[in-house]
């Protein structure tokens, strides 16, 4: 299982880099509406039934991939990431993309919180609610990361993606090694407060160190926030990627299921490995935005 989970996380890293840094940039936007697809129909399989999973992410595939090559200029971009100052997409992406991160924020501060802390593991898993919070989530979550790619580059994606990654590895590794009282023991018995804390001083010390590496999400942070706001931003961050991870188990664990479909072998599904980038990433798109428009 561990070999088949390297292999895999290898594999996937090696599609990452060639669609991110060495091809065109509408290769990582389509990557995204590809994966983003699958996720939201592993999401929908567990919410919904399962001809309207199907039907919903086909027709989502479509207009995701029509956004993807249609939607974006790339005469602005250079293969290592350079963007213009300007806004480089059409612009009747840039309301729905401030729609989307507002009604994701939402969610994952409002609403998962308060189903998380019922901690209701006995409720059907099938919900309309559920559903379409399913298409907003992901479908803004890949705009999201299509828009930050295309205005600062790879390595600004990359590192803000670090701080899911090193709260997700160090919550794991120290959650092993502390042990001690349970997270959510209804909703996932295997995650510990210790691991809990472990990744979120993981998340700060990551923004602590990209914060002074030109193009990364931290130092663009810093650009107008002093570093205390810079580490308390990688702590939030990293608490709602812990959020969308315990929001999965939750509804798995309504599902009756261990994860979410078979297509990566040793790591389930694409929604198993992006449960926490969903949860984030709205966060970020809302972030930048605001930074935007205040200065």
């Amino acid at each position: 299982m561990l070999l088949q989970r390297i292999i895999t996380a290898v594999v996937l890293l090696i599609v990452l880099l060639l669609v991110s840094v060495f091809f065109a940039p509408v290769c990582f936007r389509i990557f995204v509406a590809i994966a983003s697809a699958i996720a939201l129909w592993e999401w929908l399989r567990l919410t919904a039934s399962a001809n309207a999973a199907r039907i919903i992410a086909v027709v989502y595939l479509l207009a995701a991939g029509w956004t993807a090559v249609a939607g974006f200029d790339d005469t602005v971009v250079t293969g290592t990431g350079a963007v213009s100052a300007d806004m480089p997409w059409a612009g009747w992406i840039t309301p729905i993309a401030v729609a989307v991160a507002t009604l994701g924020v939402l969610f994952w501060t409002v609403a998962v919180p308060l189903i998380l802390h019922r901690a209701d593991t006995q409720r059907a898993s099938v919900s309309t609610l559920s559903s379409l919070a399913g298409i907003v989530v992901i479908g803004g979550s890949a705009l999201a990361l299509a828009m930050l790619h295309q205005q600062h580059g790879v390595w600004f994606i990359f590192s803000f993606l670090g701080v899911i990654w090193c709260a997700d590895t160090f919550a794991y590794f120290g959650g092993k090694h502390f042990g001690g009282a349970r997270l959510a023991p209804a909703i996932s018995p295997g995650k510990t407060r210790s691991g809990a804390i472990c990744g979120l001083i993981a998340a700060v010390v990551w923004m602590l160190v990209t914060m002074y590496i030109d193009s990364s999400f931290a130092s663009y942070v810093h650009q107008y926030f002093p570093v205390p706001l810079v580490l308390l931003v990688g702590a939030v961050l990293a608490t709602y990627s812990m959020i969308g991870d315990l929001y999965e188990s939750l509804i798995k664990r309504r599902a009756g299921i261990k994860d979410s479909s078979n297509l990566l072998p040793g790591h389930g599904g694409v929604w198993d490995r992006f449960d926490s980038i969903l949860s984030v990433t709205p966060l970020v798109l809302a972030l930048w935005m605001l930074i935007r428009h205040f200065h």
